[in-house]
C-alpha cells in the first residue's frame, strides 16, 4: 500500500510535466504564430508607407515639372513673336491690351487679322517703334508698361524740331454758342480745324496738356474720309482730369479732344481737324511725333 501510494505520487509529476510541456509547446506555437502575423502586418504597413511615399514623390515631381513649364510659357508669351495669321491666347491678350490703350481691334477673338495688324502698326508708330505690324519683345514690353526705345524723329519740312508747345488760333471766338474756325500748327505743319457748332460752344481758350487717346477710330463724328483718331486735351492745372472751366458757359467742360471733324460740320467743343485722308494721316503722325519728342505730353495753347 505504501508502495502503491508512492508510485501514484511519482506518476503525477510525470503527467504534470508532460501536460506542462504540451502546454508550453502549444504556447510556443501560438507565440510563433502571433509573432509571424505581427511581422506580416508590419511588412504590409511598411510596404504601404513606401508606396505612399513614392506616390507623393512622383506628385511633387509632376508639380515641379508643370510649374517650370507654366513659367516658361508665361515668359514665352511676353517675349515670343506674333503676327498676322496667328491664332492663340497671346493674340487675344494682345488685342485686349490694344483695345484698352485706345487702338481699336474690335472683339478680342484671338485671331490676328488685318484690323489687329493695323492697330499694331498705329500703336508702334505712336510710341516710336518700327511700324511693321509684327509684335515682338519691344512691342510687348511697351504694352506692358516699359518705356520704349525711341527712334530719332526726322522733323517735317519747316518744323522747329524741338518745339514743346503748339498754338491753335481761332478766327474769332464766339462769346456764346457758335462755330469757330481756325488753324493749328503741329510739328511744323499747319492744319485747318472747326470747333463748336451753331448750338454748341467752341473749345475754351487756354493752355492744354495733350496726350494720346485713341490712335484709330471708326465711330461717327471722329472719322473723316476713312481716317479716325483722337487726342485728349487736359487742364494742366488739374492733372488726370479732362475738365476745363469755360467762363462763357459758367461751368466745366469735359471730354475735350482733337479729332477729325466727321459727320456734320462742327464739333461738340473739340478741335475738329479738316482735310483729305492724306492730310488727316499727316496730322496724326505729326501729333504722335510731338508726343514722342516730348515724353508723351504736348502743350497746346488755344487762343
Amino acid at each position: 500500500m505504501p508502495i502503491s501510494a508512492s508510485r501514484s505520487q511519482a506518476s503525477r509529476p510525470s503527467s504534470t510535466r508532460s501536460s506542462t510541456a504540451a502546454s508550453s509547446a502549444r504556447a510556443s506555437t501560438r507565440a510563433a504564430q502571433v509573432g509571424h502575423a505581427s511581422a506580416s502586418s508590419y511588412d504590409r504597413g511598411a510596404s504601404r508607407l513606401a508606396q505612399r511615399g513614392t506616390a507623393a514623390s512622383n506628385a511633387r515631381a509632376r508639380f515641379t515639372s508643370q510649374g517650370r513649364t507654366a513659367q516658361r510659357t508665361a515668359v514665352g508669351s511676353n517675349t515670343g513673336t506674333v503676327r498676322r495669321g496667328d491664332r492663340n491666347e497671346t493674340v487675344r491678350a494682345l488685342q485686349e491690351r490694344l483695345n484698352a490703350s485706345g487702338f481699336d481691334v474690335g472683339r478680342a477673338d484671338g485671331s490676328f487679322g488685318p484690323r489687329t495688324e493695323r492697330a499694331v502698326r498705329d500703336y508702334q508708330r505712336s510710341v516710336g517703334l518700327c511700324s511693321d505690324g509684327v509684335v515682338g519683345r519691344r512691342t510687348f514690353s511697351t504694352l506692358n508698361g516699359a518705356s520704349p526705345t525711341r527712334r530719332a524723329t526726322t522733323p517735317a519740312a519747316g518744323a522747329t524740331g524741338t518745339a514743346a508747345a503748339g498754338v491753335a488760333r481761332m478766327n474769332g471766338v464766339p462769346s456764346g454758342r457758335g462755330l469757330a474756325t481756325g488753324k493749328v500748327t503741329v510739328n511744323g505743319h499747319t492744319y485747318d480745324f472747326n470747333s463748336g457748332s451753331s448750338r454748341l460752344y467752341s473749345t475754351p481758350t487756354g493752355t492744354y496738356r495733350v496726350t494720346a487717346h485713341r490712335n484709330s477710330r471708326s465711330d461717327a463724328g471722329f472719322t473723316r474720309n476713312g481716317v479716325g483718331f483722337s487726342f485728349q486735351m487736359e487742364d494742366p492745372r488739374r492733372p488726370g482730369s479732362d475738365r476745363f472751366y469755360d467762363p462763357r458757359a459758367g461751368r466745366d467742360r469735359s471730354a475735350l479732344r482733337i479729332h477729325p471733324d466727321g459727320g456734320a460740320r462742327g464739333t461738340a467743343g473739340c478741335l475738329g481737324i479738316v482735310g483729305d485722308a492724306a492730310t488727316l494721316r499727316q496730322f496724326r503722325d505729326d501729333m504722335n511725333a510731338e508726343l514722342r519728342r516730348n515724353g508723351g505730353t504736348y502743350t497746346l495753347r488755344v487762343q
